[in-house]
C-alpha cells in the first residue's frame, strides 16, 4: 500500500476507477469460455475467478469506508476481528477451489458489476474534504496503524484492476500457448 498524493480530484479519481473497471472488462471479454477454468502453475486463481477476487476487494474497501464514516475516522483495528480474518481465509480457500465454466460467466460478471457500482456509489457519496480525510487503520494483527483515506482506497482499487488486467493478459497468453503446443 502506498498513499496517493496527486492533484487528482475526487471526480477524477472516480473516473479513473471507472476506466480501470471498463479496461478490465474489455480484457476479460477476450477470455474464451473454455479458458475460464485455466489454472496456470504458480497462480492461485483460475482466469474465471479473477473477477470474484476483485469483487472481494471492492466490498472490503467500501465496507472500510462505511466503518470510517460510522466511527468519525477514529482508529480502526481490523486485526482484532477474528471472525473477519476467518471469513477472509474461508473465502480465499473457496476462490482457490473454483473452476468456473461458461455457464458461470454471467453471474461472475454480474457480481463484479454490482460490487463495483456499490463501491463507486459509496466513494461518490462523500464530499471532497471527507474523501481526503484519513483514519488510522490497523489492517492485520501486530501491524502499525496505516493512515488511510477514501482517496487512497479508490486508488488502490484502480491499481488492483490494473494488476489483474496484466495478469489476465498473461494467463490468457499462457492458455493460448498451451492450445497451440502439441501434447
Amino acid at each position: 500500500m502506498s498513499n496517493q498524493s496527486g492533484p487528482e480530484t475526487q471526480q477524477q479519481a472516480l473516473m479513473t476507477f471507472g476506466q480501470t473497471y471498463e479496461a478490465f472488462l474489455a480484457v476479460f471479454r477476450e477470455v474464451p469460455d473454455e479458458a475460464l477454468s485455466f489454472f496456470p502453475e504458480g497462480d492461485e486463481y483460475t482466469l474465471g475467478v479473477l473477477p470474484l477476487h476483485l469483487q472481494d476487494s471492492l466490498q472490503n474497501y467500501a465496507g472500510l469506508l462505511k466503518q470510517m464514516l460510522a466511527t468519525q475516522f477514529a482508529q480502526i483495528d481490523l486485526g482484532r476481528d477474528a471472525k473477519r480474518e476467518e471469513n477472509q481465509a474461508s473465502r480465499h480457500q473457496f476462490l482457490v477451489a473454483q473452476r468456473p465454466g461458461a455457464a458461470d460467466r454471467p453471474a461472475i460478471l454480474h457480481e463484479l458489476a454490482t460490487s463495483h457500482q456499490e463501491a463507486h456509489s459509496r466513494f461518490a457519496s462523500v464530499d471532497e474534504a471527507t474523501f481526503e480525510r484519513r483514519a488510522e487503520v490497523i489492517y492485520s494483527a501486530g501491524t502499525a496503524p496505516y493512515p488511510t483515506s477514501a482517496r487512497d482506497m479508490l486508488g488502490w482499487l484502480a491499481d488492483h484492476y490494473n494488476e489483474h488486467i496484466a495478469q489476465t493478459q498473461k494467463m490468457l497468453a499462457q492458455w493460448k500457448d498451451l492450445q497451440r503446443s502439441p501434447d
